[in-house]
């Protein structure tokens, strides 16, 4: 009976320490797979300034045809009228010139400043990864902790019980 006892003590600490390290690996992987994750999260925020590029252009496409057919418009009135394009026409014809390159630089303003949180967005998704491998490396160094305790656990536990049968 006396080997028997001093035997399960011995195996329950082995059994602890094998769970706990099999626990730690699996943290550890957690946090790799979570990291994982986060990364590829900032990839899609990243694609997604293509698409404010696209916008951007297509946007300006359209403000550009639509101010060319404008000012078209404009000096054919102008002309149509008899009115010579010196003086107050053509003052409004630049004028007109300045507020459309003041739109166009404040689009492209906005799509810098959209790219820029997404930046931004992707930074921290990334930043969240590297935490998820930290939080897993922590928890993986818990386990092992607990392992070796396991082990002293058992080990203790065996020696006592050979103690008290082997004196």
């Amino acid at each position: 009976m006396a080997p028997v006892v001093v035997a399960s003590s011995a195996a329950a600490g082995l059994v602890g320490a094998v769970g706990a390290i099999s626990a730690s690996k699996a943290a550890k992987a957690t946090g790799v797979a979570n990291a994982a994750g986060f990364e590829r999260s900032a990839q899609v925020i990243e694609q997604n300034k293509e698409i404010v590029d696209a916008s951007l252009n297509n946007q300006l496409f359209i403000f550009n045809r639509n101010n060319a057919a404008r000012d078209a418009i404009t000096k054919v009135l102008y002309l149509k009228s008899g009115v010579t394009l010196d003086g107050t026409p053509e003052e409004v014809i630049a004028e007109n010139a300045r507020l459309a390159q003041y739109e166009r630089a404040t689009m492209e303003y906005n799509a810098a400043l959209r790219k820029k949180q997404l930046d931004d967005q992707a930074a921290t998704q990334r930043y969240r990864g590297e935490v998820a491998i930290m939080q897993g490396k922590n928890l993986a160094t818990t386990y092992k902790y607990k392992a070796f305790g396991s082990l002293l656990g058992g080990a203790t536990s065996a020696a006592g019980a050979y103690k008290q049968y082997y004196g």
